[in-house]
């Protein structure tokens, strides 16, 4: 192979023999030549950490080699192609607000700088699923307008600390302790129902006050 300094590649096997997340890629200018295994250049490569973005079989990536020998290439980064084009934008590519990562299945990261709408989303490939850090609205929303949501500390405390705190479901509010079941507050505790009203207890049920009114 003659001496070059960049080529076009495009990425024929990933299956690196020594896991060094290296691939190898065919040359089309050069008959579909096929190289060693060539390096990766990624963001903060180090020791078990970096940004793993490998390409896939079949994408085109910009190869270079270094002080120009062949049997040493580095992949440089990946480029689009009217066969292969990016992900789509906001419509208004001159404006150039979004800045996003899209994953093989559509799992969406995206970083909005549109004036005046400005927020980071975190997007499942269904769109279903999202969480929303909205900057210009001042507010992180989880989402999941099909499935749940689950927060978990099996060995933990999960705390929540607001000025309010509301819950609203459309069919049941369940609290349930294995133990006890606390609710308190500093001045008064209402508990209201529009239709009834049902207290029970296994063994004895205890009501007590300063003053007590049943009506």
């Amino acid at each position: 192979m003659a001496d070059h300094g960049l080529l076009v590649g495009v990425v024929v096997d990933l299956n690196d023999p020594e896991k060094l997340g290296r691939v190898k890629v065919s040359y089309p200018e050069l008959g579909d030549a096929r190289s060693d295994w060539a390096r990766l250049v990624t963001l903060m490569a180090g020791k078990h950490r970096g940004a793993v973005f490998r390409p896939e079989k079949g994408d085109e990536v910009l190869v270079g080699f270094l002080q120009g020998d062949p049997r040493a290439p580095y992949v440089l980064g990946g480029v689009w192609s009217a066969p292969d084009p990016p992900p789509p934008d906001d419509g208004k590519p001159a404006e150039n607000n979004w800045r996003f990562i899209t994953s093989r299945s559509g799992h969406v990261i995206r970083f909005d700088d549109t004036r005046g709408k400005e927020k980071i989303e975190i997007v499942d490939r269904s769109a279903k699923r999202r969480v929303t850090i909205d900057s210009a609205r001042r507010r992180i929303r989880v989402e999941a307008t099909e499935g749940d949501v689950e927060i978990s500390a099996p060995a933990g405390t999960i705390r929540l600390s607001a000025k309010a705190i509301e819950l609203d479901a459309r069919t049941t509010v369940k609290v349930e302790g294995e133990r006890t079941v606390e609710i308190g507050a500093a001045t008064s505790v209402k508990v209201n129902s529009r239709l009834g009203l049902s207290l029970s207890a296994g063994t004895g049920l205890t009501i007590r006050g300063a003053t007590v009114d049943i009506n």
